[in-house]
């Protein structure tokens, strides 16, 4: 199963980082469907177009209702913010039986 996504996410899906997240889950041993993701793209008042590159993702561990806002865009590795956050304990523990202890985190 797959990671549940709302609002911009074809932003992210764009660059493959859906894909990225989703293989940190599975490398660290956390059930996709355990996790949701909400994606807004940023916006600036004072520019003349309503959109910019940049766009914050919250990410939610439905079963343990934790959850982080991270950003997303040029210069901006959302991902690997989030397994910092993964590895840290901030999500809880893994769900799937059989994980490796502690994967090595130099491959995010």
């Amino acid at each position: 199963m797959t990671v549940q996504c709302e609002g911009d996410f074809r932003v992210m899906e764009m660059v493959g980082e859906k894909q990225d997240f989703e293989a940190e889950l599975s490398r660290f041993g956390f059930r996709h469907e355990d996790f949701r993701l909400c994606v807004r793209r940023a916006e600036v008042p004072a520019s003349r177009t309503s959109w910019v590159s940049n766009y914050a993702v919250q990410v939610t561990n439905a079963a343990t209702r934790k959850c982080n806002v991270y950003w997303g865009g040029p210069c901006e590795n959302w991902v690997a913010q989030f397994v910092i956050d993964l590895a840290n304990g901030l999500y809880g523990e893994p769900t799937r039986l059989g994980r490796a202890s502690r994967p090595e985190l130099d491959a995010a």
